[in-house]
């Protein structure tokens, strides 16, 4: 039997960054007791899904920092209970800002057993927190490090490179100053201009300047290069982590594993050929699962066909370092496909974007920046 998670999107922020598209509102007008009750109440509706008890937990968002005290530990008890797990959790991450992180908070969510925490720090220059509208500065965000650090034994944090104004130097200085702090993991993202985020206009409208292409590719090769002089191993094409603190819960969407996603705008995927997706409307989330009467299900499913799950398998797998299994593909699509496979690759075995190792076909460090265009001539 494969093992399972448990997301819980919290879709809740103090202010949104300008180039944020996930879905959240405002903190100001949450209802913390109502989104507790509705969270507990479609686990109790779901709870059969779960193909056995979760080992592993992942609180995003939003901000789940911002969760009060009572609700979390409302939240985890009632997760606990609801699922039948009794023992500590393999793996339980709660994103948090890190203006929210205090000593107290911390032995809360340890207490509750959390024990990895992803913090968003983006940037060590406070100008580039300061444009893209992050509530921390640099001092802040280094404070709040090492209280994590003090409370917890596996901590990772974010970080963004081309961002507006952002040049070599300061994204080196980002790098350093990171590798300085010796955290377990690293996350490390390019900007994305996602349509109606406030970001995207800003720079349709000329107001920023931006890194180029060029400067882009070139962050993330010194990115790379420091990282992997520093003992991190690049496992997934955003994540590096020290050996034996890759994230076990996002892992589980790379591999094809089942989870279960809690919240307006959560996925789920049952490990073989149906995934569903809560819809991103908060008020309808809590009128349904607070209401007199709850019941019936409340996202939209979808079955794959056997063409979208190979599209799917080369997608994730793609995305890890250790690319796509030829054996294993060939055993769940056939013996053709896995051979379609090898000869669209071919021509970029050649250029040296992707390489052939240990029965995998998988990404070489050229091939990382372009592998949307690898991925999709994989797929031809």
């Amino acid at each position: 039997m494969k093992e399972t998670g448990l997301y819980i999107h919290v879709p809740f922020c103090r202010r949104k960054c300008l180039y944020c598209d996930f879905f959240s509102g405002g903190a100001s007008v949450a209802d913390w007791n109502a989104y507790t009750e509705a969270v507990i109440e479609e686990l109790r509706q779901r709870v059969d899904e779960l193909t056995a008890t979760p080992s592993t937990l992942y609180i995003g968002g939003g901000t789940p920092s911002l969760l009060p005290p009572e609700s979390f530990m409302r939240l985890i008890e009632n997760i606990c209970e609801l699922t039948g797990k009794k023992d500590s959790w393999e793996e339980f991450t709660i994103e948090v800002n890190p203006d929210d992180v205090t000593p107290e908070l911390c032995a809360m969510w340890r207490g509750c057993g959390v024990n990895r925490v992803s913090m968003g720090m983006q940037s060590f220059d406070d100008e580039e927190l300061r444009i893209i509208g992050r509530r921390h500065d640099s001092a802040g965000g280094i404070r709040a490090y090492n209280i994590l650090r003090s409370n917890f034994s596996n901590v990772s944090i974010d970080l963004m490179f081309g961002l507006p104004r952002q040049t070599l130097d300061s994204w080196r200085m980002t790098v350093e100053r990171a590798i300085s702090l010796r955290p377990e993991h690293i996350s490390a993202y390019s900007l994305m201009f996602e349509e109606g985020t406030a970001m995207t206009v800003m720079r349709k409208e000329g107001r920023l300047s931006f890194p180029t292409d060029d400067e882009c590719a070139k962050m993330w090769e010194m990115l790379s290069c420091m990282l992997k002089r520093a003992g991190y191993r690049q496992y997934e094409i955003s994540n590096y982590s020290r050996p034996g603190y890759e994230s076990k819960h996002n892992s589980r969407y790379w591999t094809s594993n089942p989870y279960l996603g809690l919240g307006p705008s959560a996925h789920s995927y049952d490990g073989d050929r149906v995934r569903k997706s809560n819809p991103t409307d908060l008020r309808g989330y809590l009128a349904h699962y607070t209401g007199s009467n709850p019941d019936g299900r409340w996202f939209e499913e979808e079955c794959l066909g056997d063409e979208e799950l190979m599209e799917e398998y080369v997608m994730l797998r793609m995305r890890m370092r250790m690319g796509a299994d030829l054996n294993q593909y060939a055993e769940r699509f056939g013996a053709e496909a896995a051979s379609r496979l090898k000869r669209n690759a071919a021509r970029h075995i050649k250029d040296g974007s992707l390489e052939i190792a240990d029965g995998h076909i998988r990404l070489t460090d050229s091939g990382v920046m372009i592998a949307d265009q690898l991925i999709l001539d994989l797929l031809m």
